[in-house]
């Protein structure tokens, strides 16, 4: 049985000002996660218990000084710098200043996605601490979580999800490059890739869960989201996204349906969700469309 990822209060280990409120955390269906705006000086112990820590500054620079047993590492710190916790790790922070710091927080154990290959190669090859990376794609990926959670998670349970098994899988692969391991190359068969799109289109008003995805292809939750990506070359959330839109955009130009009935037949949380998602893909809104067709 998988472990809940629902929190009922941001990740603040530091208890520093919390940007996302508790009852906007609720709704958040992903790992647990926090967004603060940091201290402007702070020293002491950290210790990260029996939990993996993702900290990535998201505006500001600091100057940070740890020390980590007999070593001690100093840093300048910018925007889009990430630092890497596991658990059991100890660390004393002997200086930490900065200006204008936010930063966000994901916090997560292996234990909690039910995928014995991913446990597996998290066993083999276990994700080391890391004070300061960069990498571009995991940056925009926690970025998008917390704008989610402070828009109040028009998206819903499988963008949270997927994002959520995204930046495990990603830490995974930093650890393969590490250990020179090949990355999964496997795809789902036509059978269960069938039996995916149809569970799609036969849900497509209502919410999805990569969780009832991933069962009717009969895989975990980790391992079905490498399989489909790998097979559909999309995430599950941008597949099924393409696939609302479709729909709405069909309905917009065959039907007089009113645009909140259309939004609520392709499954978007609101007439506003699927505006939005309309004018990024297609370049205009529903009602441009339907006006540009003179209907």
């Amino acid at each position: 049985m998988v472990r809940s990822w629902a929190r009922e209060a941001p990740v603040n280990p530091l208890e520093e000002r919390n940007l996302l409120s508790a009852q906007a955390v609720s709704r958040w269906a992903g790992l647990p996660i926090g967004w603060v705006e940091a201290v402007p000086e702070l020293s002491g112990s950290c210790e990260t218990a029996g939990h993996t820590l993702l900290a990535m500054i998201d505006s500001g620079r600091a100057h940070a000084e740890f020390h980590y047993g007999s070593r001690s590492i100093a840093r300048e710190l910018g925007a889009g710098a990430i630092g890497l916790f596991t658990p059991g790790g100890h660390a004393d922070i002997s200086r930490w200043r900065c200006a204008g710091v936010r930063r966000i927080m994901l916090q997560f154990d292996q234990r909690q996605f039910d995928d014995a290959v991913l446990s597996e190669q998290l066993a083999r090859m276990p994700l080391r601490p890391e004070i300061e990376f960069h990498d571009d794609g995991l940056a925009a990926v926690l970025r998008s979580m917390v704008r989610e959670v402070a828009d109040g998670c028009p998206s819903g349970t499988l963008f949270a999800e997927s994002l959520s098994i995204g930046v495990a899988m990603h830490l995974q692969q930093r650890a393969a490059r590490r250990y020179a391991v090949g990355r999964e190359r496997g795809k789902l068969s036509a059978a269960q890739s069938r039996r995916v799109q149809e569970l799609v289109r036969a849900r497509l008003g209502h919410a999805l869960s990569i969780g009832e995805l991933a069962q009717a292809a009969g895989f975990s939750r980790t391992q079905f989201v490498r399989l489909f990506k790998n097979t559909f070359e999309r995430t599950p959330y941008q597949y099924i996204l393409d696939t609302r839109l479709q729909h709405a955009h069909e309905l917009v130009l065959a039907s007089a349906l009113p645009l909140a009935d259309i939004a609520e037949a392709a499954g978007f949380s609101s007439q506003s969700h699927m505006t939005t998602a309309f004018a990024r893909a297609f370049g205009a809104t529903p009602g441009e469309l339907r006006r540009a067709a003179g209907i």
